[in-house]
C-alpha cells in the first residue's frame, strides 16, 4: 500500500514499534531519598490566585512528525492523520491488535535526549520564541503522572527531573527506551490505521508530536503530546495558518468530511537554521501547521463496555494536552458500528471547574517541585511513586542518567 493511501501502516500508531517482542528489562536502580511528599500534606495557599489552578493563555505552539525508525528524521510542522471514516452501514471486520508497541515512542525514536527533538522543533520554527523563560518542559504523560497524584489516583511511575538555567525540565523515565508494552489486546493500532490517512507531504510518518504553550501555577509550560489526527471539517481552509485560529463551535460537524480538501505543502531540504542540531537528528521543512481545535484524541473499547463513561477517564488527559475534540468507538468482534465524534471543549471546561480543590493541590506539587528542583546542588533529581502508595519520594537520580539535552542544544540555556 502506498504511504500516502488509507492505511496508517507498521508502526505508525502510539506506542507502536517492532514486532519483535522483547522481555521487560529490569528496573534501573533507585537513588537515595531527599524528601517525601505526602499527598494529604499538599495544600493550597489561602492567597493564591484563582487562575493558578486552571490552565489559561493555551495555544499550539509547533509540532513535527517522527519518520521511519531508522532515520532519526522529524519533519516540522509536520501534520496529523486526517479523520477518514470507513462505511458505518458495513464496516469492515478488523483484525485485533499484535506485535510489539513501545511504550514511549519518543524515547524509543530518540533514546539519548527524548525531548531534544520537541526542542529543536521550537528553535527550527520559531527561533524568536524565548525557550529560556519557560519554567516548566514537560510531556504529557509526565504532567498526568503528577495530576493523577493529586487526585488521589492509584498509579506508579518514575521521571527525571532537571533544571537548565531557569527551566525545570520533566523527563519520563521507563526500566528501558524500548520497553515494550506487554500482552496488548484490542484494536486500538489496527482502528486508526483503517480510519485515518496520513497527507502526502508525510507519508511515512509514523506519529504527530505537537508542543502547546500555557500557563498554570503561575508558570509558563511547554508540553509536548502526542495528536492521533485531526478532523477536516474543523480546518478552516487550505492555506497554512500564521497563528492558531479558533474554530467557532457554530462551525461543528461531526458527521462531516471534506474528502476533497486539498493537500498543501511546504517543503525544502534539512533544516540549517538550528546550527545546534544534534548530528543525530535529521530535521526537515515539510506538511503544514493544522489548528489545535480541530485534533482528536481517540479511544476504542467493546460495545459491552458501553455503558461506561470513557470520557469522563480520559478528562485528566484531556485537559493537560487541552485537546478538544474526542473519539470513541465501539466495536462487536472488530466490526465497528458505533462510532461517536465529540466537541468536548464544554466539558473539559466543567471538568477543570469541578477538580479546581484536586487542581489546586497539583499547582502547589508543581511549584514545590519546581522549587526543589532549583535548589538542588546539580538541577537533578528524579521522582518515584510506588504501586498503592499516596506519596512521592524526590531522589537522586538512580543508574546511568544522560543530560536532557546534548551540550550542543543545553548551551542555549547558558548564561
Amino acid at each position: 500500500m502506498s504511504s500516502q493511501g488509507r492505511g496508517r501502516g507498521r508502526g505508525r500508531w502510539r506506542g507502536r514499534g517492532r514486532r519483535t517482542p522483547q522481555i521487560s528489562p529490569p528496573a534501573p536502580p533507585l537513588g537515595d531519598v531527599i524528601v517525601t511528599i505526602h499527598h494529604n500534606e499538599i495544600e493550597t495557599p489561602a492567597n493564591q490566585d484563582d487562575t493558578k489552578s486552571r490552565i489559561t493563555n493555551s495555544r499550539y505552539l509547533t509540532s513535527y512528525n517522527w519518520l521511519g525508525w531508522e532515520q532519526r528524521k522529524i519533519t516540522i510542522p509536520g501534520e496529523p492523520p486526517k479523520w477518514t471514516p470507513l462505511s458505518r452501514s458495513n464496516p469492515p471486520k478488523l483484525p485485533q491488535d499484535k506485535g510489539g508497541y513501545y511504550r514511549d515512542r519518543n524515547s524509543a525514536q530518540y533514546p539519548t535526549y527524548p525531548l531534544e527533538p520537541m526542542v529543536q522543533a521550537i528553535l527550527t520554527d520559531k527561533p524568536e520564541f524565548p525557550v529560556t523563560s519557560v519554567d516548566i518542559i514537560a510531556c504529557n504523560n509526565t504532567m498526568v503522572n503528577l495530576l493523577r497524584f493529586a487526585l488521589g489516583q492509584d498509579k506508579p511511575f518514575r521521571m527525571l527531573v532537571e533544571v537548565l538555567g531557569n527551566t525545570v525540565f520533566f523527563i519520563r523515565r521507563e526500566n528501558s527506551p524500548t520497553e515494550m508494552i506487554p500482552d496488548v489486546r484490542g484494536y486500538g493500532h489496527t482502528f486508526p490505521e483503517a480510519y485515518t490517512t496520513w497527507g502526502a507531504s508525510v507519508g511515512g510518518s509514523e506519529s504527530h508530536q505537537r508542543v502547546l504553550e500555557y500557563e498554570f501555577a503561575g508558570m509558563q509550560c511547554l508540553v509536548r503530546f502526542e495528536a492521533d489526527g485531526f478532523l477536516p471539517n474543523l480546518v478552516p481552509d487550505t492555506e497554512e495558518p500564521k497563528e492558531d485560529p479558533i474554530c467557532p463551535k457554530d462551525d461543528f460537524d461531526p458527521e462531516e468530511t471534506l474528502s476533497s480538501l486539498e493537500e498543501v505543502t511546504i517543503v525544502c531540504g534539512p533544516s540549517t537554521t538550528a546550527e545546534t542540531a544534534s548530528k543525530q537528528l535529521e530535521i526537515a521543512r515539510e506538511g503544514r501547521r493544522i489548528s489545535q481545535c480541530a485534533i482528536f484524541d481517540l479511544k476504542t473499547r467493546s460495545r459491552n463496555k458501553r455503558n461506561l463513561n470513557t470520557l469522563e477517564e480520559e478528562l485528566p488527559r484531556l485537559w493537560v494536552s487541552q485537546t478538544p475534540n474526542f473519539i470513541l468507538a465501539h466495536h462487536m468482534s472488530g466490526q465497528f458500528k458505533d462510532i461517536q465524534v465529540q466537541d468536548v471543549r464544554d466539558d473539559v471546561k466543567r471538568w477543570e471547574e469541578a477538580q479546581q480543590p484536586a487542581l489546586g493541590k497539583f499547582a502547589s506539587l508543581l511549584q514545590i517541585i519546581v522549587s526543589l528542583a532549583r535548589s538542588a546542588d546539580n538541577g537533578k533529581l528524579e521522582i518515584e511513586r510506588e504501586e498503592g502508595e499516596q506519596v512521592l519520594n524526590l531522589r537522586t537520580p538512580g543508574g546511568v542518567v544522560n543530560g536532557v539535552l546534548s551540550s550542543a542544544v543545553a548551551s542555549k540555556w547558558d548564561v
